[in-house]
């Protein structure tokens, strides 16, 4: 973001408000944005917590196991009730949101002598036990003899081999090419793929980022936002769209779900997410969401007011 004095130096006068609201915004990390407690808090009471959807069977090609019935005491029934919604709330743990990664080698040593010593590059890990996969040391040894830092995708490659995943393969499957995921979008596959994106990638990896921003585009534009509600992906997928100021659409199928609660929660979050100062707060929840369409932030205005109406 310019300063004031660039500025001046330049004879700018006049700034577009909208502007200096988007250089804010880039100026600010996603990751540190995500994870303030304020955020936080609220993106998880967007998500909801529908037991019976966060438990319901899915198909996982896996041997389903068998239901056990058994009678128990009231105190008994109510910390099994206590166990369930803890479990329920870590099924509902939101992936990170972050930048994406800059993959950048960093040279150690450069040795001409070595130059053709063998046709492959040499690859030393370090496998001592109970390191982080992202701390792990793993330097290259090219052909021409540079001594350097593994690229990311080297990094994310010797970890699959050494300390494998069961969900991640050692290759980038077919799904995650743009067009086979423009064939798999619809309301039922939303959390597949993004199941399948979180146990594949690591969240700042360029495919996750990619993968994970095509559904939610889709999800906005079609207006599935149904079909994340009480999963891991909802939080984040408001993220995005607070981030990229496109909340409108999902204002909407609050108030139209008559949950203007959570469409008021949507237009706090976003000011903090987006860092737009350009309407005011208010404990009223249809206040609230007034306030919004009639600021500049507000791409549909008169949609969103028209929703409230009918629905007050």
């Amino acid at each position: 973001m310019l300063s004031m004095w660039r500025l001046a130096a330049t004879g700018v006068t006049r700034v577009n408000p909208e502007f200096i609201r988007q250089c804010s915004t880039v100026a600010r990390k996603k990751q540190a944005v995500f994870y303030e407690g304020d955020v936080q808090q609220i993106l998880k009471t967007l998500t909801g917590c529908n037991v019976q959807k966060v438990f319901r069977a899915r198909k996982e090609g896996k041997e389903t196991k068998r239901s056990v019935y058994q009678f128990v005491t009231q105190e008994e029934l109510e910390q099994l009730q206590k166990e369930y919604l803890k479990k329920a709330e870590m099924k509902l743990q939101m992936p990170p949101v972050m930048e994406e990664r800059v993959s950048v080698a960093t040279i150690l040593e450069e040795d001409p002598l070595l130059t053709g010593f063998d046709n492959s590059k040499i690859v030393f890990t370090d496998i001592t036990y109970g390191v982080e996969d992202r701390e792990r040391l793993i330097v290259v040894r090219d052909i021409d003899g540079t001594l350097r830092t593994a690229t990311l995708e080297e990094h994310d490659r010797m970890n699959q081999i050494y300390y494998p995943r069961e969900e991640c393969k050692h290759y980038v499957p077919a799904m995650f090419e743009p067009d086979n995921l423009k064939a798999l979008m619809r309301p039922e596959k939303y959390e597949y793929i993004l199941d399948r994106n979180c146990g594949q990638f690591e969240p700042d990896h360029p495919n996750y980022i990619r993968t994970a921003e095509l559904v939610y585009n889709h999800i906005n534009e079609h207006k599935h936002f149904y079909a994340l509600e009480s999963t891991r992906h909802f939080g984040p997928m408001v993220f995005y769209l607070c981030w990229n100021r496109q909340i409108d659409d999902l204002l909407v199928h609050f108030i139209m779900s008559k949950n203007l609660e959570n469409a008021a929660r949507t237009v706090k979050v976003y000011q903090i997410i987006a860092n737009d100062k350009s309407f005011e707060l208010s404990e009223t929840p249809s206040e609230c969401i007034k306030n919004f369409a009639r600021s500049p932030a507000a791409r549909q205005k008169n949609k969103i007011l028209v929703a409230l109406q009918k629905n007050e």
